[in-house]
C-alpha cells in the first residue's frame, strides 16, 4: 500500500469560501461553504495574521464576517454567532464588546 506524506500536501485556500476555523492546540480545523471540513497543521494565530477581515470572536474561533448571519446577545457577558450554515459560535466574554463593534462597523461600511 502506498502512503503519502502530509507534508507534500498543500492547500490554497480563497478566504471568501471559509466561513469559520476552529483552533485545537496547534492544528486548526476550516470550515468550508460547501460543508467540507479540511484538518491543517496552521494555527489560528497563523490565518488570522494572513486574513486581517477575519474575526477572532474566542480563544478557539476565527470567524468570516462575511458568512455571519446574525449575532445574540443573550446578556453583557453572554453572546453568540449564527453562521450561513446554521452553526452556532459562542463569544468569548472578553471580547463581546470588540466583536460587536466591529460588527456594526462592516454593516455601516457594507450599507455605504
Amino acid at each position: 500500500m502506498k502512503r503519502s506524506s502530509a507534508a507534500q500536501i498543500q492547500h490554497n485556500f480563497d478566504p471568501a469560501n471559509v466561513l469559520y476555523l476552529t483552533g485545537d492546540v496547534n492544528y486548526c480545523t476550516l470550515h468550508l461553504l460547501n460543508g467540507e471540513r479540511i484538518l491543517s497543521s496552521r494555527t489560528l494565530k497563523w490565518y488570522n495574521s494572513r486574513w486581517p477581515d477575519f474575526i477572532r470572536i474566542h480563544k478557539g474561533y476565527l470567524v468570516n464576517p462575511q458568512h455571519i448571519h446574525s449575532c445574540v446577545q443573550l446578556s453583557p457577558i453572554v453572546a453568540y454567532l449564527i453562521m450561513r450554515n446554521g452553526v452556532s459560535l459562542s463569544i468569548g466574554r472578553r471580547r463581546i464588546i470588540e466583536v460587536m463593534n466591529l460588527l456594526e462597523l462592516n454593516s455601516v461600511q457594507s450599507a455605504s
